[in-house]
């Protein structure tokens, strides 16, 4: 049977074990099943149903009950195979110790009945004992049913948890009911996309057929039944020439299929006919159980030998959540999120208010692709008790707008008959592609045409007294017409998932699975950090797959066999998971620049220990203190390095963002330029955005002053590098503000800091500026050797302070870097001379038998070499040879410039005394620009024309923060 769970089920609660406290345990241990004569005086011996028995249980009316309250609560497989001839719509579960309170025997018949509904709802329900039932919210017992049964009691709101039901017990006991047989039972399709389908049809038919030849079941007036079907088999259908398919081939499985039925199919019972009991109904007692059974109140059997079945018409109505096979997302249905505040919005249509106001709800889902927009919107409408119609937009672009238009109109039309629906139109934006050029303040023609549809739907509604929801997705929102938007009354943005959500997916992904104990999901979650619902989908399949390959290649070394193997079952590992997130990573992640976590340690940094404090108080405190920044204290959002080249200013960013465990974003200048107007400033957004997704993440800037250069002094006709700093203040302006933001963090670098516009240097931007400079001394010169030796097999005479103490002081960490890098490589030149010499000597003699003659370095080192051979020292003269030919990046007269450079940015910039201290007062006098003009700081404006220009004074508010100068020039 395909039917799990009550209607309704949200896959969050799979488990509903919420509720379940210690102390309600110990209650039921203490409160132990009373066997009195109460107790017995329910255990009867079956009533015959002749008019005598109905006498009897005249004096039977008195029988015992039970209110249960309903749990939201997947039923387990193991309970979903009822025995032969039994179906599922007709058992219901509670636990031993409350049916043993009102005398019910596992097995027994029970009436239900809601608290709220009349007699006419009632339902007969085979109850099962059985300890596994989850202990409901409340004191009181609990029940599990399937959705089927669960559907005859639908609560006042759709979002109601389901009614409480009382659980009366029968005379009839765990024997058949007394009712009669049905004659004719008529069936109606409920309308739905695959009901309505023609290639359905004989598959559905079949089903349904199958379904009732199995044996007697239990019918009532008004219930709807749903058989499942494989979507896979329309192929099937599609090529056969009559439409008929033969039974033989359906029931073959075919390879790399799916045999599990995925497409439920609707039906409800809308007349059943049957004779009348032979005795008058004036001898029985009304409202009697046993009376209501035997008058069909209660249902008839339907007897495959005597019944006949008929399928005439076609019904509107809601259906119940079958929980069909497949995995189920954890989505919470809090108002804070998408899944939430969708619910919320399609509910309210549902409304029985809603017609009368025109609720007509059309909802626009934002967000990149594969984030889970479509698994929320068809989520909704299974929670609903909705159908859903998917269309692609792209299968609606024809050859001119006129067939695109008619094929929007043909998808609406088919989602108006089979209402209620969620028809969900995905990939929005491919409307957008018109191949007609659009006249300026001209509407394209397909936003009329979806308005139109949007207005018919409204007058489908009160046709079929069920509303359509429209919804719409999209991944590139940007790019679809304003007037097109406007068309949805609601827009929702999907983010992508944050680590604790990451965490949830991948704990329901791996729900079945068996993961071994060296495998930390919490760390698979953070290591995960920008990538999707889908690509976590990915992700798991790939450590899957990985198993799988593990455990064949174990198969080659053992006896074992491939059934002792899946007999076991699979293990995922850590090594499994770290293989799939590198694989992800390579396939998917570099090509679009997402971030990860660097592996850089604070081994492979030298020296820059005073650097190192700085940055880690700006970053750590507000990962490890955020509830500071929860009372509106703003924090430090960037840090700009500055010095010369080389001096290990990436280095450094790489290390901080390791340490911390942070994404790291590298962004170069160029990547943001575009040539086409708006696409650099989308581009900068674009960064951000990612980095958002990938929180707790650094952006790292290198060059910065490529990128965000003084406005105002390029002479490119669009302004783009304007825009792109003015793009950029405003990302930096939202660093500190948000949730979102909180945990992500801008890191600067730059060679020319007077280059940069100042408008960057300001409070709130990159208010934190750390000069990284050459070493001074032999000893931090010493540290930075270390750090770079670490990896390296050094001769033990080799004294690496000698090696320091004759570099001069302007070396960079790139002149170490080089300085150890050309060390190894003469080491590795003395050995391959070391191997010549030995290969020479071996062609000097005769040939020998079985080696190739003249002897080859590529044939000794794999046949004949030891480790002697290819184990080699960097030793003192290797460092010092290399040290003789080094020259130094860096002159001494640059140095004396940066050292200028960080005394001007120390001393006249961000949050200094003297900036401090200075007030305006009066009017300002031109001061002439210092002789070196070094920082480029003074802004020459050349003047044509006759006389001399005055000079214009700076701005009392130094809003610009530079003091601009003219030149006097004729």
């Amino acid at each position: 049977m395909f039917s799990h769970g009550p209607n309704g089920v949200d896959g969050r609660n799979g488990h509903g074990e919420e509720g379940h406290g210690e102390e309600e345990g110990e209650e039921e241990e203490e409160d132990g099943p009373e066997i009195d004569a109460s107790f017995l005086a329910h255990s009867l011996p079956p009533l015959p149903t002749s008019g005598e028995g109905a006498s009897l249980s005249a004096s039977l009316t008195s029988l015992a009950s039970l209110q249960a309250e309903v749990e939201f609560t997947p039923l387990p497989e193991r309970w979903t195979h009822p025995a032969r001839g039994e179906k599922l719509a007709e058992r219901v579960w509670v636990r031993p110790a409350e049916l043993a309170r009102c005398g019910i025997f596992s097995g027994d018949w029970v009436l239900l009945r809601s608290s709220s509904s009349s007699g006419s709802s009632s339902a007969l329900a085979r109850a099962y004992a059985n300890d596994d039932v989850p202990h409901s919210h409340s004191s009181g017992p609990a029940l599990l049913a399937p959705p089927s049964l669960l559907h005859q009691f639908p609560p006042a709101h759709p979002l109601d948890p389901p009614l409480p039901l009382s659980l009366t017990s029968t005379p009839f006991q765990a024997h058949p009911p007394p009712l009669p047989v049905a004659q004719t039972i008529t069936l109606a399709r409920i309308a739905s996309p695959a009901s309505t389908s023609k290639r359905f049809q004989p598959l559905f038919l079949r089903a349904l057929r199958r379904a009732f030849e199995r044996g007697r079941r239990l019918v009532r007036e008004g219930e709807v039944l749903a058989v499942a079907v494989r979507s896979e088999d329309r192929r099937l259908v599609r090529e056969a020439e009559d439409g008929e398919v033969d039974d033989e081939l359906l029931d073959y499985d075919f390879p790399f299929s799916s045999s599990a039925p995925d497409t439920p199919i609707f039906f409800k019972i809308t007349n059943i006919t049957y004779d009348p009991p032979s005795s008058s109904p004036s001898s029985f007692q009304s409202g009697d159980t046993y009376t209501l059974s035997t008058l069909g109140e209660l249902g008839c059997w339907f007897d495959p030998l005597k019944t006949r079945m008929v399928q005439s018409g076609i019904e509107h109505s809601l259906v119940p959540d079958l929980l069909l096979p497949g995995p189920r997302a954890a989505l919470s249905p809090s108002p804070s999120t998408p899944y939430g505040k969708l619910l919320n919005l399609a509910a309210a249509c549902l409304s029985p208010s809603a017609l009368e106001y025109s609720l007509q709800l059309c909802v626009l889902l934002r967000g990149q692709r594969g984030v889970g927009k479509f698994t929320v919107a068809s989520a909704v409408a299974r929670r609903l008790g909705m159908h859903t119609l998917e269309v692609n937009c792209y299968d609606l672009v024809g050859e001119s707008d006129a067939k695109t238009e008619g094929t929007l109109r043909a998808r609406f039309d088919s989602a108006a008959a089979c209402s209620p629906c969620v028809m969900v139109l995905r990939n929005l934006e491919a409307l957008a592609r018109n191949s007609q050029v659009l006249e300026q303040g001209k509407e394209p023609s397909i936003a009329t045409a979806l308005r139109d549809c949007i207005s018919d739907l409204q007058t489908a509604w009160r046709t079929s007294q069920y509303p359509v929801i429209l919804i719409a997705t999209s991944g590139e929102a940007d790019k679809i017409p304003m007037s097109v938007q406007a068309c949805f009354k609601h827009e929702i943005t999907f983010e992508a998932p944050a680590e604790a959500e990451r965490l949830e997916i991948l704990e329901a992904l791996l729900k079945d699975d068996t993961v071994a104990p060296d495998v930390s999901l919490k760390e698979v979650a953070a290591q995960s950090a920008a990538l999707v619902a889908k690509d976590l989908v990915n992700l798991v399949e790939r450590a899957r797959l990985g198993a799988l390959e593990r455990a064949t290649k174990e198969l080659q070394d053992t006896e074992a066999s491939p059934d002792d193997i899946e007999d076991a079952g699979l293990a995922l590992t850590g090594a499994d998971f770290t293989a799939a997130l590198a694989q992800s990573r390579a396939s998917y992640s570099e090509s679009i620049g997402a971030p990860k976590i660097p592996n850089v340690s604070w081994d492979d940094v030298g020296g820059l220990a005073e650097v190192k404090a700085d940055i880690l108080d700006t970053i750590q405190l507000p990962l490890e203190h955020p509830e500071l920044f929860d009372e509106g204290l703003k924090k430090r959002s960037g840090i700009l390095l500055y010095g010369p080249p080389g001096t290990g200013k990436t280095l450094l960013a790489k290390a901080v963002a390791t340490s911390c465990s942070l994404n790291f974003f590298s962004v170069k200048g160029p990547e943001l330029l575009n040539m086409y107007i708006g696409e650099s400033e989308a581009n900068v957004r674009r960064v951000f955005q990612r980095a958002r997704d990938a929180r707790p993440c650094v952006i790292f800037f290198d060059e910065l002053d490529s990128v965000a250069p003084k406005r105002g002094n390029h002479g490119d006709s669009g302004g783009v590098m304007d825009r792109i700093v003015s793009q950029l203040l405003a990302e930096l302006d939202g660093m500190s503000d948000g949730s979102n933001s909180a945990e992500v963090f801008v890191i600067g670098a730059t060679n020319r800091p007077d280059l940069l516009d100042p408008a960057l240097l300001r409070p709130g931007r990159f208010d934190r500026m750390l000069y990284l400079g050459v070493s001074t001394t032999h000893d931090a010169q010493l540290k930075i050797l270390q750090a770079l030796t670490r990896k390296f097999r050094l001769d033990p005479t080799l004294d690496l302070m000698r090696v320091a103490e004759q570099c001069p002081f302007n070396f960079t960490g790139a002149d170490f870097y080089a300085l150890c890098s050309d060390s190894m490589l003469k080491a590795m030149t003395r050995k391959a001379e070391e191997i010549d010499v030995k290969i020479a000597e071996w062609n000097s003699k005769e040939p020998t038998h079985g080696h190739p003659y003249p002897m080859t370095p590529q044939y000794y080192l794999a046949e004949l070499a030891i480790p002697e051979d290819t184990n080699f020292l960097v030793s003192q003269r290797d460092f010092e040879a290399a040290l003789a030919e080094l020259v130094p990046s860096v002159t001494a007269s640059e140095m004396e410039h940066y050292a200028a450079v960080q005394k001007k940015f120390s001393r006249d910039t961000i949050n200094s005394e003297a900036n401090l201290d200075r007030k305006s007062k009066g009017k300002a006098k031109a001061i002439d620009p210092p002789e070196d003009n070094s920082f480029g700081n003074f802004a020459r404006i050349d003047r044509k024309g006759k006389g001399k220009a005055k000079a214009i004074h700076p701005p009392e508010d130094e809003s610009f923060g530079n003091h601009a100068r003219l030149a006097d020039e004729v």
